[in-house]
């Protein structure tokens, strides 16, 4: 494409960002690539320097490009769709975007539950928890960091498990006999702090979207509480919403 439909109605950088969108949506220019600069795309498509800069922020804006300071404009690493309707793993939910996901175990003990900790999973107050913390990547890249709480009653034994190769919701399901129906969670922006940006490689003060929920059995019993920070640059929540009721079991958000 080098020649714009200048009778349109549609703005020239809109036509120049859409050109630009359909190769990087199509695979042609992949994650890392380089863009057009702005002085090629006055070049190629006959337009002033402020439309090609409008062009170049529409992706931007889109999260479709990165501008590198001093060395120009690239596309941005794909992110990770997750749509807010079904309760999958993040094994699960990486495998199918055809990713290879993987686990990295910063720690894993049991301990005595906080008063949230009580509330939240309906313990007593002499029962104990599993506290399991990991890195979640895929394909060798960080995407999340997460802190989950489980009762040990539930799931005695847990912390003699390697989560670095298994699937949490898998060894509750599989090696447990229980059975996870849905869960609650909030979602709220946040920054990265430094200890946060170092474990997701990031920069201090990077966004992130922060989750907080709670996984239940058919039964209604709680079986983990969460907590989990996404890279915002690398994931993006999709909501179906309904005008009228759809039906009492609607599930939300994500188990990982």
């Amino acid at each position: 494409m080098g020649v714009l439909a200048r009778a349109s109605f549609k703005p020239l950088y809109l036509q120049i960002s859409d050109f630009l969108r359909e190769q990087i949506e199509s695979g042609r220019l992949k994650p890392g690539d380089p863009i057009l600069s702005e002085r090629m795309i006055m070049v190629q498509f006959q337009v002033s320097r402020n439309t090609a800069q409008q062009a170049v922020e529409e992706l931007a804006h889109c999260g479709l490009v990165t501008r590198v300071q001093g060395r120009g404009t690239f596309v941005a690493d794909r992110k990770v769709r997750y749509g807010l309707q079904r309760l999958t793993s993040f094994s699960e939910e990486m495998r199918l975007k055809g990713m290879r996901p993987s686990s990295a175990v910063i720690s894993l003990r049991q301990e005595s539950p906080s008063e949230l900790l009580v509330e939240k999973l309906r313990l007593l107050p002499e029962e104990n928890i599993f506290r399991l913390e990991r890195l979640r990547l895929a394909d060798g890249q960080p995407m999340a960091h997460q802190v989950s709480f489980i009762p040990e009653r539930l799931c005695p034994g847990l912390d003699r498990r390697d989560f670095s190769r298994e699937s949490l919701f898998s060894v509750i399901e599989e090696d447990y006999g229980l059975s996870i129906s849905w869960q609650e969670q909030t979602i709220k922006p946040v920054i990265a702090s430094r200890e946060e940006a170092a474990l997701l490689q990031i920069k201090t003060g990077s966004p992130l979207l922060a989750a907080e929920g709670t996984a239940y059995l058919e039964d209604g019993t709680p079986i983990e509480y969460k907590r989990i920070l996404w890279r915002s640059d690398l994931y993006e929540f999709t909501v179906q919403s309904s005008r009228r009721e759809r039906s009492a079991g609607t599930l939300t958000g994500q188990g990982v």
